[in-house]
C-alpha cells in the first residue's frame, strides 16, 4: 500500500465535495480514492470529527497562505483588489459551495464558513476601502462583492464558471469608478 500525506487526503476531499457533495465524503470513499486501507486515514487523522477539524482548517488557511505569496498588503489597494479578484477566480467553487451545503447541516462546518466570509469580508473590504475611501461604502461594495462570488458559487453548474470573470471585471469597474 503507498503511503499518502494529509495533503492528498485534503486533495481528495476537495475533490469529492466538488465532484459528489458532502454526503458523499465519507472514510471509505477517500480511502479507495487514494488507494489506501482505513488504517491509513486513521493513523493520520485519529477519527472523522479530526479529519474534518484539519481539513477545514487547511481550507481556511489557503487563502491566506496564497495571499502571503502575493505580498497582499505591501502593493497598495489597486494591487490588492487585482489580487483578490485574481485568487477569487481560483477557488475551488464546487468544493465551496459544497462545503456552504456541508455548514447548513453540520455546526462545525459552520462555524469554519462563517470565519472564511468574515476573514473574506475584512480582506477585500480593507482592499475597497483603499479605493473608494468611503468605509460605508466600501462595506456595501464588500457585501456586493461576496454576493457576486456566493451566488455565482450556488448557481453555476459544475465546471461552468467562465461568466465569473466577466462577472468579477464589471465588480472591479464599479469599485474604481467610485474611487475617492
Amino acid at each position: 500500500m503507498p503511503s499518502v500525506t494529509r495533503q492528498a487526503y485534503f486533495d481528495a476531499a476537495l475533490k469529492t465535495l466538488a465532484e459528489h457533495g458532502f454526503t458523499e465524503l465519507n472514510v471509505g470513499r477517500l480511502c479507495r480514492c487514494l488507494g489506501v486501507t482505513s488504517g491509513s486515514f486513521y493513523h493520520h487523522f485519529g477519527g472523522w470529527p479530526g479529519f474534518v477539524d484539519q481539513l477545514l482548517d487547511h481550507w481556511e488557511n489557503r487563502q491566506v497562505l496564497i495571499l502571503r505569496e502575493r505580498d497582499f498588503g505591501s502593493v497598495g489597494p489597486a494591487a490588492d483588489f487585482a489580487a483578490l479578484m485574481d485568487l477569487t477566480l481560483e477557488l475551488p467553487h464546487e468544493a465551496e459551495a459544497a462545503i456552504r451545503a456541508w455548514a447548513a447541516n453540520d455546526e462545525t462546518v459552520r462555524a469554519a464558513q462563517k470565519r472564511v466570509d468574515s476573514a473574506r469580508l475584512r480582506t477585500v473590504g480593507a482592499a475597497v476601502k483603499g479605493i473608494v475611501g468611503d468605509g460605508d461604502l466600501a462595506r456595501t461594495l464588500t457585501s456586493l462583492g461576496m454576493a457576486v462570488l456566493v451566488g455565482h458559487q450556488q448557481l453555476a453548474s459544475v465546471g461552468e464558471h467562465s461568466d465569473l470573470a466577466t462577472l468579477l471585471a464589471e465588480y472591479a469597474r464599479v469599485v474604481h469608478s467610485r474611487a475617492g
